[in-house]
């Protein structure tokens, strides 16, 4: 598969956005995923990013996510993914992301890395 395709889709009556990516979360649609992840920021309480059917990951898909959860802990707003896909779980692990706590600005203990959160 070449590309990113972004499904977005409501769930629930609680505001919830969930995008359900396939293929490529790689540097070359990283700017397109970015703008995904902030429109759903401006639009709803909870965002949920579903990694199941990705192809590829790299760092920069990595580093959108962790800058996601970020963005929700500042803006006050949920975020989780979900589907631990075998292509997203290999490039968390060989990339060093997971870990067992959370970063400083962790505060709410919802980091996307830590055990049971994917």
């Amino acid at each position: 598969m070449d590309g990113l395709t972004i499904i977005r889709r409501e769930e629930g009556g609680e505001g919830t956005l969930v995008l359900q990516l396939s293929g490529e979360l790689t540097i070359p649609w990283a700017g397109e995923f970015r703008q995904a992840l902030l429109d759903a920021f401006d639009r709803a309480a909870s965002v949920v990013v579903d990694v199941e059917n990705l192809d590829a990951v790299d760092i920069t898909g990595l580093q959108l996510l962790c800058a996601a959860h970020r963005t929700s802990c500042a803006r006050g707003k949920g975020f989780r993914l979900t589907g631990e896909g075998s292509a997203f779980a290999e490039a968390a692990g060989l990339a060093g992301f997971t870990r067992h706590v959370g970063c400083a600005r962790d505060v709410g203990k919802t980091c996307i890395w830590t055990g049971g959160n994917i």
